[in-house]
């Protein structure tokens, strides 16, 4: 039976996994069975050996208590949103996901809604982070929480049960290739160990990339990652969450659908759970939410094109400030579009009421030249303030082009 990993002074655990290996061989007294020396990775080669002589046992009849007790579903972690399965979470590099995932993970352990979601299976969060480091992650987790204006017994909680593994550098891969085919490797099942120690309702696997066997082979390696997490699944009983970048074609698109991860399709048809998120500019997200992006505020869609266990789900729309996001519903493309409309006619309206009251008088050709707005959207923008009888034009006399005009807020005189 392996040992409860310990921590380190660098707050690393060490354990059978993620430090040095199993421990050493436990030698039998001379004298009891002097042949014999009895360790664990003989009794796994054991186990490995008649797997091998024996790799398939079919199934008995279905017994009472097991056509009685079968689920349609396996078990909720987020209604609607996580469950007892293996899922990928796509999105196009720099788009702040991991954040995304440290937000989520808080709500998890501290059983609070996530998005409007209830969380159906409090329990910790184990992240294995190959990419970003432990310390880049607590202090990210520390601000959340001071965001999210966090108790000081829920900071215990969220520093007790959000379990973060550093393994970057350390080449640690869960498949491996041997005789040809991608296989699980041999620190699969020392992690799974250690995870089914820890009881936790979710495994975050960040980013996928980094524990397979590269991408030379993708529908074989991408396989054989979905079948490592099933192993994972079956044995600690928790959702397993593959981190996966989007492909340059789709982040640039914007694709919300299933195949928007790099690669083949083996792990979006593998995977029973697919949350895929997309940045939108100031434009998109005021047109889909009726809402204004402000200083560093950052807009997404959350889209969650496959998720087997439950009816289809519409898209989000999650807004993001500091290190909280904020869940937006889709307003209707028409009424979307007038507040989009009405944020540029509102700019344009404001600097040519100023330019004005200062004695800077504007045409069409120096308010494009202004460049308040693209060429285009200023154009519109003046059609629409000048069929609400906001502007007027004014006789200027002539002018380059066809620019002949002076643009008035009607609200202001003639002059100044």
């Amino acid at each position: 039976m392996a040992d409860i990993p310990s921590a380190d002074g660098r707050g690393n655990a060490i354990g059978s996994f993620w430090a040095d290996g199993p421990k050493a061989d436990v030698q039998v007294p001379a004298g009891q069975f002097p042949a014999i020396t009895l360790t664990g990775s003989f009794l796994r080669e054991i186990a490995s050996l008649s797997d091998r002589a024996n790799p398939l046992t079919l199934g008995g009849p279905i017994s009472a208590d097991e056509w009685r007790d079968a689920r349609t579903a396996p078990p909720s972690i987020v209604d609607r949103w996580f469950y007892e399965d293996v899922g990928v979470f796509v999105a196009p590099g720099g788009t702040g996901k991991t954040t995304l995932l440290l937000f989520q993970a808080i709500h998890i352990v501290l059983d609070r809604p996530l998005f409007g979601h209830m969380v159906a299976a409090p329990g910790p969060v184990v992240i294995l982070t190959a990419e970003d480091s432990r310390e880049t992650l607590v202090a990210r987790l520390r601000q959340m929480s001071y965001d999210l204006g966090l108790t000081e017994q829920e900071m215990q909680t969220v520093r007790n049960e959000i379990i973060i593994t550093d393994v970057s550098g350390r080449g640690i891969k869960l498949t491996k290739v041997e005789k040809d085919v991608v296989v699980p490797s041999g620190y699969l099942d020392r992690l799974v160990v250690q995870v089914a120690l820890l009881h936790p309702s979710l495994l975050i696997i960040d980013p996928m990339v980094s524990f397979g066997v590269g991408e030379s082979r993708v529908n074989d390696a991408e396989q054989g990652l979905i079948d490592a997490a099933r192993h994972i699944r079956n044995t600690a009983r928790c959702g397993v969450l593959y981190v996966h970048h989007t492909g340059k074609q789709n982040a640039r698109e914007k694709t919300t659908d299933q195949y928007s991860g790099r690669g083949g399709s083996a792990l979006a048809d593998g995977a029973r759970m697919m949350h895929v998120l997309q940045r939108l500019g100031a434009d998109e997200w005021t047109s889909a939410t009726g809402d204004v992006l402000e200083g560093e505020d950052a807009g997404f869609v959350l889209a969650r094109p496959k998720l087997t266990w439950c009816p289809p789900q519409p898209d989000i729309y999650l807004k993001r400030h500091r290190y909280t996001f904020t869940r937006y519903d889709h307003v209707g493309e028409t009424e979307g579009a007038k507040k989009v409309n009405q944020i540029a006619d509102d700019k344009v309206f404001d600097f040519l009421k100023a330019e004005w009251v200062a004695g800077r008088k504007h045409t069409q050709n120096t308010l494009e030249d202004a460049r308040v707005l693209p060429q285009r959207v200023t154009r519109q923008t003046v059609k629409r303030l000048l069929a609400q009888d906001r502007l007027s034009k004014e006789d200027s006399g002539g002018g380059r082009g066809g620019a002949h005009h002076y643009l008035r807020p009607v609200e202001l005189p003639m002059t100044t």
